[in-house]
């Protein structure tokens, strides 16, 4: 999965800082973020569709950069249809289009050429599953409302922009909230769910570009 999730970047969608503990309080620690995890596992399996809103924030400092932006997304097994200011990036499982709002041009490609810049967003919700080490930060207020905050670690980070992702989950929903992604150059990536609506119907046509609705739409067909 990519993690800075393109297009918002147009390869543009992740999760660090470690304080040395005693041995026995990391193993506490490490067996709390896993019970939390397993939990949010399972739920999110059980989920056969999700709906969901968010804003993100890209900061760098250095640069003086502090875009935010809102998105949408609906997520159906495999399938996909990811909206944002710019872009909207829609896949049925096989192929992906990614139209262009401003240029009206879409650029349609199979999913399986795509390589590390293709992604399924439904891995967001169990990103933790593969390629992670975890560890239990601490249980947070905001808004009066308890979270949970555990960082991940790639295992294999050669190669990774990012070195730590940081995750707050709802302590009494069960769902995450929020994901903040931190990069090596400094920068970082921040998601934050507004809605989240799980199981509710969506049809298929919604992950199938309809150019019909786009008149005048220009179509770069880079399938082979």
């Amino acid at each position: 999965m990519n993690m800075n999730m393109k297009p918002m970047l147009k390869n543009l969608s992740a999760w660090m800082g470690i304080t040395l503990l005693s041995l026995s309080a990391s193993s506490v620690f490490a067996q709390d973020s896993k019970k939390i995890l397993d939990e949010l596992s399972v739920k999110a399996k059980s989920y056969s569709t999700v709906s969901a809103e968010y804003s993100s924030r890209l900061l760098d400092k250095q640069s003086s950069v502090d875009l935010t932006e809102k998105g949408s997304i609906k997520v159906k097994g495999n399938k996909y249809n990811l909206d944002l200011p710019s872009y909207n990036v829609i896949s049925d499982g096989v192929t992906v289009w990614t139209y262009e709002k401003e240029n009206n041009s879409v650029f349609i490609d199979n999913l399986a050429d795509m390589g590390n810049d293709g992604m399924n967003p439904n891995e967001m919700f169990r990103i933790w599953e593969k390629g992670f080490r975890h560890e239990y930060k601490e249980t947070k207020t905001e808004g009066g409302k308890p979270y949970y905050v555990i960082n991940l670690y790639p295992t294999d980070p050669k190669g990774k922009p990012y070195h730590t992702i940081e995750m707050m989950v709802d302590k009494t929903k069960m769902e995450l909230y929020s994901v903040r992604v931190m990069n090596r150059d400094g920068s970082e990536v921040s998601y934050l769910l507004k809605a989240f609506t799980p199981n509710k119907e969506i049809a298929d046509t919604v992950f199938k570009f309809d150019k019909t609705k786009y008149p005048g739409v220009e179509v770069v067909d880079n399938r082979l």
